[in-house]
């Protein structure tokens, strides 16, 4: 009877050992690759769409998250992640280069042309980093817009205001003979 018991404790011990080292029955680490932009990058000015990919885990939209465990990312631009990486302090709402987001893509309007940097922190519903941080990030830059001249041509600019003057005369002149003649003929 001893002898059967402890066989079955220790077919339930192999089988315990054998779940736990599976990856079948163990729950993936959440990975985020940021798809793009990618790192190094010269994107167009002036909207900046960042895209990601999941696995390991669903994101939730921050606003529907009702579990602490419901997680989302948090779209950080040119922002340092570092003070929240620890998980006890949380994301800050508010801030437009922080978006937190259930969504697999982000559009940050406006930015100005040269070099940026986006992270994509992965975050429970209370806005605090999962734990061990997933925190994937690129550096991109966004190309500088055509600079218009400091003073734009005018159509029919001459450039020399001496030869305006000229002309302007010359057309006077001109127009002023044409009156004489016009007014000799009616005599």
């Amino acid at each position: 009877m001893v002898l059967r018991q402890l066989a079955v404790w220790a077919s339930l011990g192999v089988v315990a050992a054998i779940g736990f080292a599976s990856p079948v029955f163990a729950q993936a680490q959440p990975q985020i690759t940021i798809t793009s932009p990618v790192n190094g990058a010269t994107v167009a000015a002036p909207d900046v769409t960042v895209t990601i990919s999941v696995t390991g885990t669903t994101l939730v939209p921050a606003a529907q998250a009702t579990r602490k465990e419901d997680l989302h990312v948090h779209y950080l631009l040119d922002t340092d992640p570092a003070p929240w990486l620890s998980g006890t302090t949380p994301v800050p709402m508010g801030n437009p280069n922080i978006v937190h987001s259930g969504a697999l893509s982000n559009t940050f309007n406006g930015v100005s042309a040269g070099p940026h940097t986006v992270n994509v922190l992965l975050g429970f519903a209370d806005h605090t980093a999962f734990q061990p941080v997933v925190d994937p990030s690129v550096s991109f830059t966004v190309a500088g817009q055509a600079t218009a001249p400091a003073q734009l041509p005018r159509t029919g600019d001459l450039g020399n205001p001496a030869l305006l003057l000229i002309l302007v005369g010359i057309a006077g002149i001109a127009l002023g003979t044409a009156v004489r003649l016009g007014f000799s003929h009616r005599r």
